[in-house]
């Protein structure tokens, strides 16, 4: 790509999601297609250039309002930089960083970002990669807290949340920042897929991915590329290669490895019976406003039934 001032990311595609809602999934699924490229999360923007942008937005902001103005006339590089300076140095920055994210990428082909809490910076990624496109993967909430909690306990316990509460806020701080960003973008930028629809119709659920990424795709192809990427291969290590290079790489196998527990049931409603009926009032007091903004319903018959654990059971 080389340093281009002019590149705006019409090769490039973001998924993004709460975590724990497929995402790998999805990814795996596009990255089937032979013009599709792809590598392990590099959190680009929620772990480097997203949070350069926001800290100068919050900089700028703070002294613009009475109540946050320093009184000595702003601190911080906007006392050094414009903010055209500032941008654009963060831009060569980025593009340095896609140089070697995207290396080898042939004309006609699409790189697939699949960093989860991305769905936290979709404005800032449209800012500097206006053409680029984003595919925010949507997953009830509950079976989400359920995974999330899970995680907890095992693989993820460095980063997954330990209590319903702190798990229900994740999933609505990442959908909320994504569904209001994509409000904003146009139907060829922005596209919801719900990962009960990739659950219940794999093939169909993925064709439209590929039209909306303007992939030709036939129809015998999507079968195949689902079929070799269904739960109960990955659980046993199959799938689509995820590339992994730079430093972890040459550590190790050259590929994304999942821990055994991963993929779990990949099935639709688990929650109801690994939440116990302590941690679904935990989670419904944060879930309740934000699931009905995108659809999803907690209906009184969800509460009736065996709890899993009893009253204060888990998973």
């Amino acid at each position: 790509m080389g340093v281009n001032r002019a590149y705006t990311g019409e090769n490039l595609v973001f998924i993004v999601g709460a975590p724990r809602s497929g995402t790998t999934w999805l990814q795996r699924l596009l990255a089937s297609h032979p013009r599709v490229r792809t590598g392990q999360e590099s959190n680009l923007f929620c772990g480097y250039i997203g949070r350069l942008l926001q800290r100068w937005q919050r900089e700028i902001g703070s002294e613009a309002s009475a109540e946050t103005a320093t009184g000595r006339g702003g601190i911080g590089l906007p006392c050094y930089f414009t903010e055209e300076q500032y941008f654009a140095l963060v831009k060569d920055h980025l593009f340095r960083l896609l140089d070697v994210i995207t290396e080898g990428l042939q004309a006609g082909e699409l790189f697939v970002e699949k960093s989860p809490d991305h769905a936290r910076y979709v404005p800032e990624i449209k800012r500097l990669l206006p053409r680029s496109r984003i595919i925010h993967l949507i997953r009830d909430p509950r079976d989400v807290v359920a995974s999330l909690l899970a995680a907890s306990d095992g693989w993820g316990k460095a980063w997954a949340p330990k209590t319903p509460a702190a798990a229900a806020m994740m999933w609505v701080t990442s959908v909320r920042a994504a569904c209001e960003a994509g409000r904003a973008l146009g139907p060829d930028e922005y596209l919801e897929i719900r990962y009960e629809q990739l659950l219940s119709d794999p093939e169909a659920t993925l064709a439209h991915a590929a039209r909306f990424l303007g992939l030709a795709w036939d129809p015998a192809a999507v079968a195949e590329a689902v079929e070799a990427n269904r739960p109960s291969a990955l659980r046993q290590g199959g799938g689509t290669p995820i590339p992994v290079r730079g430093e972890f790489g040459r550590q190790g196998t050259g590929t994304a490895m999942d821990p055994p527990e991963f993929v779990r049931k990949a099935r639709q409603g688990g929650w109801r019976e690994q939440l116990g009926l302590r941690d679904k009032l935990a989670a419904w007091r944060v879930l309740r406003k934000a699931m009905r903004e995108v659809g999803y319903s907690w209906s009184a018959r969800d509460w009736v039934g065996r709890e899993a654990g009893g009253p204060g059971g888990r998973r």
